[in-house]
Order: structure tokens, then sequence, then C-alpha cells
């Protein structure tokens, strides 16, 4: 492996650990955390080393013991997540259903970018597109309400967007090619993700931050900026639709095995399914391994006819070298990296000569990273008085 694969992996998995948390992202960066006491120096290490010889042995028939509930639990746990990963699978092979039942992606909702995509799009072909998915149209309308964007007349009285019509021309086509996709994807991202709540969040700020990347970085080549920005802001869709599948099947899996357990009267099996948990690395390997595949399955699902970004997202997948791919994959590669590097850094995660290191190795276009320091990466950027 070369120097910059390598570490492009190592940034890759300091990012997977941190959607799981941020001491999580802390122990894969390497980083001590603080207030964290060593056991070699914890009061309970210096205890044990006292320990009189009667106790020792108790000590060692406890330990023992517990090794062997331990296993047990182990095999159980194993036993629980392969199933979880079994039933995972046939709903990662139809990608109608996942697209539909686990995404919850609208079947209008290509027509929406279609529309916002060709040179001479308009308020008034845009309209129909948007209204036919009910709760897009709300959350725009409702979005044009807000105290934030809200509007006064000549007399200071507050001016109501009462149609979608209305709404849409505020908005104006270039902001609502930002827009779309971004409540889009807030739509779909899980809400509940305990015993791992930071998840979402930490997601969001990746997808975001890659989101406003490719749009940028668009600008140093002869890529759309809102096809590389739909193409950043959809990158994690595979993410998105694990998550959503793994927690969901793991409840099932676990209450099922449970009530069989109980009514077989299997007591010690049912008390250890009882303390099973989520095993983060079942749920790591599985983004890592098939996350932008089944995000790229999703993109050609859609089949968008004037947003081509299907072919930079298989490239994504398929690990295509940065220089055989398309100007779009690389503009998407380029973005996600950029990304992770801000995210990262603003979570401390990365020093100074790993970070000189890491945008080395994405082949960033000439100027695109002066251009992109200055840039928010937390929230897009709306112009109004351009339509």
């Amino acid at each position: 492996m070369s120097d910059a694969q390598d570490i492009r992996t190592d940034i890759d998995n300091r990012y997977y650990h941190l959607l799981m948390g941020l001491q999580t992202g802390q122990e894969a960066a390497g980083i001590e955390v603080e207030g964290k006491v060593k056991a070699e120096h914890s009061e309970q290490h210096n205890s044990r080393r006292k320990l009189l010889d009667v106790e020792r042995i108790a000590m060692r028939d406890k330990e023992l013991n517990q090794r062997s509930k331990l296993h047990y639990l182990e095999n159980i746990s194993t036993i629980v997540h392969e199933e979880v990963c079994d039933r995972m699978q046939k709903k990662i092979d139809n990608i109608d259903d996942l697209s539909q039942n686990v995404l919850g992606m609208d079947d209008g909702l290509a027509a929406v970018y279609d529309a916002l995509a060709i040179k001479a799009a308009s308020i008034a072909k845009i309209e129909p597109t948007i209204a036919a998915i009910p709760w897009l149209t709300k959350e725009l309308m409702d979005l044009s309400n807000s105290p934030k964007y809200r509007k006064t007349d000549r007399l200071g009285k507050v001016v109501r967007f009462e149609t979608l019509r209305m709404t849409l021309s505020f908005f104006g086509i270039e902001n609502l090619k930002l827009l779309i996709p971004m409540l889009t994807v807030q739509r779909w991202i899980p809400k509940v993700t305990d015993p791992y709540p930071a998840f979402k969040q930490k997601l969001w700020e990746q997808v975001i931050a890659t989101g406003i990347s490719c749009r940028k970085i668009a600008e140093f080549g002869k890529v759309d900026p809102f096809h590389a920005y739909l193409a950043g802001m959809y990158h994690e869709l595979g993410k998105i639709a694990i998550t959503k599948m793994f927690f969901k099947y793991f409840d099932n899996v676990q209450q099922e095995a449970m009530m069989e357990a109980h009514k077989e009267q299997k007591r010690e099996e049912h008390l250890a399914l009882q303390d099973v948990k989520i095993d983060p690395d079942v749920w790591l390997a599985m983004m890592w391994n098939q996350s932008y595949q089944i995000a790229a399955n999703a993109v050609q699902h859609m089949n968008m006819k004037r947003v081509p970004i299907f072919q930079g997202m298989q490239e994504l997948a398929d690990k295509t070298p940065l220089v055989e791919r398309s100007p779009l994959g690389r503009v998407l590669e380029q973005g996600r990296c950029y990304a992770r590097f801000r995210v990262l850094r603003s979570y401390k995660l990365l020093n100074i000569e790993d970070a000189k290191k890491y945008l080395i190795s994405c082949r960033m276009p000439k100027g695109a990273v002066a251009a992109l320091k200055d840039v928010d990466m937390r929230q897009i950027a709306l112009s109004f008085g351009e339509d």
C-alpha cells in the first residue's frame, strides 16, 4: 500500500469511528482522552497487587466464571448479529424496496431535479414537480415563512407566502438547487440512533460539508456545480440506509429470540439475550464495505435524465484510482476528502502534518484549498436578488 493510500485509509478510519462518538474518534486517532485514568495507575490496580493468596484464588475462580459467561454471551451476540446481517443483505439486494421503504425516496424527486437542471428552468415548470411531493411543498413553504427568511413590506407588515408559487419565486432557481437536496437528506437521516446519538449529527456534518466542498471545487473544472453538489449531498445515502436497517433489525431479532427462548424455557439464553448490545464493529464493517455501492444504486434507481451523477458515485464505490475517474468523479472524491479534513480538524482529530499529507493525496485542484479555506462548511449560503 502506498503512502497516499495509507493516509487516506487512516483518515477514513478516524471518520468512521467519529460517527460513533467523539471519544471513539479520539481513540481511533490515538489521542488520549483527558481525565481518563490509565489502568496501571488506577486505585483498583494498586489494590489488586496487594491481594492475599486466598483472595487471589477466589478472584481466579470468579474470573473463570465470568469468562465462561462472557464467552456464552459473545456466542449469542454473534448469532444475533449474523441474523441481522442476513436480513439486511436481502433488503440491500432489492434496491426498489430499499429506496422506497428504507430511505423513503419519492418517485417524483427525479423529475424535480431534472426540471431544476435544464438551462431554461423556470418556476412555472418546476412548480408542478414539487407540488407532486406534499412533504417537500410543506417544508419549503414553512421555511419561506420562518423568522430566518421573514420579509416585511414598506409599511413594516410581515409578508406571508400563501402559495407554493410565491414560495418558489421567493427562493429562486439557484437557491432551490441547494435547498431541496438538503431537505431530502435531512428527512432521510435516522432520528434515533441510541446508544450512539452522535451519529446523526456527525453524518450530517460530513454530508453538508461534502456538498458545499464539491460545489466549490466544481468551479475549478468543467463540472456542473449543481451536479457536484447533489453528488456530494447524496454520497452517504448508503450509511443512512444501513443504519436504519441495522437498528431496526437488531431490535426485531433480539425481541424474536427472547420470545422464543422464553417459550422454550431456556432461561440462561433468555438472560444472555437481554445483555446483547449492538456491536459497533459489525455496524462499521457494513458501512465500510457496502455504503457507497448502496448510494450509487439508489441514485441509479432514481433514473434522473438530466443529472448524470451515477458514474461518479459508482467510481467512488469501486474505489477507481483518482486519475482514472470522470471529471465529476474526481470532484466528488476531492470534495469528500476536503470535507473529512475540515470535520476531523474541527474535532482536533487531525494534526497539521497528517492534514498536509491527506490533502496532497487528494490531488486538489490548484487554488481550491485556498478558496475553500474561509467557506462555512456547516450551512448552505443562499443568495437572493439574482434570479
